[in-house]
């Protein structure tokens, strides 16, 4: 039976939706095919009707992951604006969290993902890059609102240790779980980094 266009989009992000969770929460390699299908509801033979390879789902995926939470970082960053609050400042104080760290499935895929697409290659490894662009040019367009004058490759080498500090404090602290004081002070590092970074104030103790 053929199904129509509406029909094939909602199944297309259900698979996606369901395997950037899958994939976020126990890694790319140890999904199988047949698990994404059923978290998203669909037969098996379904999948391939929509993607070539798991390769391609995961590239997609890591993609669109990266592109939407980039569009959430836009989008949080303007309401910090508007509350009178610095953008760059919330979106440090909402990415190193004790929920973020204990709910990878839910957070950002390239902390959750990257080490493992590192070492892949295309096309895991050009969705990695341009989801990583599309998270630094969030900050580079804040940073440049800050400060107006900045050099371009000041801005991105600013953006890219904001974005280092974010991500690799995630990784740590979900690294150092089992100590729980310890996996606190890891995010409370990172945050510290991060300010350090954008040229903002250390938050009080």
């Amino acid at each position: 039976m053929r199904v129509d266009r509406p029909t094939v989009a909602c199944h297309r992000a259900a698979i996606l939706q369901a395997a950037g969770r899958l994939f976020r929460r126990r890694g790319i390699a140890a999904v199988p095919v047949a698990d994404i299908t059923r978290e998203a509801g669909l037969t098996h033979g379904a999948f391939y009707g929509h993607f070539a390879s798991k390769d391609a789902l995961a590239a997609e995926s890591c993609r669109t992951s990266l592109e939407d939470a980039a569009a959430r970082w836009a989008a949080r960053a303007g309401q910090a604006r508007s509350l009178g609050r610095e953008p760059i400042a919330a979106l440090i104080d909402g990415y190193l969290t004790e929920r973020h760290r204990d709910a990878p499935e839910e957070g950002c895929a390239l902390a959750a993902l990257g080490p493992e697409i590192a070492r892949a290659g295309p096309p895991l490894s050009d969705a990695l890059g341009t989801g990583v662009a599309a998270l630094a040019a969030v900050l580079e367009q804040e940073i440049a609102r800050r400060t107006p004058g900045i050099a371009e490759t000041d801005r991105v080498r600013t953006a890219l240790a904001i974005l280092a500090a974010l991500t690799g404090g995630i990784v740590l602290a979900r690294a150092c779980r089992a100590d729980p004081e310890r996996s606190r002070a890891t995010l409370a590092g990172a945050a510290s980094l991060a300010r350090q970074a954008a040229g903002l104030t250390p938050e009080p103790p």
